[in-house]
């Protein structure tokens, strides 16, 4: 219950209140469960571990993309993104 409350934005100070802990160490456990779930979640929804992929501009040895070069790739990508919905 304290891991969930924890994860939905409760103050670690009233969880420490609420189950009784005179020493914070002794709550603060609980944040530790709900720093480990949110690095699953984050590894789990990366976008390297999704396979998605960087459009490429120009080939190797290329100069860097331009400004106009990124916006292009980034309408590219909304456009596939919306496509897919």
């Amino acid at each position: 219950m304290a891991t969930q409350m924890l994860e939905n934005g409760a103050d670690v100070r009233f969880i420490q209140a609420m189950l009784g802990h005179a020493d914070i160490k002794t709550t603060q456990a609980y944040t530790r469960v709900s720093i480990r779930a949110l690095k699953d979640i984050h590894s789990a929804m990366h976008p390297a571990r999704l396979g998605r992929t960087v459009p490429r501009i120009g080939e190797e040895g290329d100069e860097s993309p331009t400004a106009a070069d990124l916006l292009a790739a980034l309408d590219a990508e909304e456009g596939d993104e919306q496509g897919s919905s």
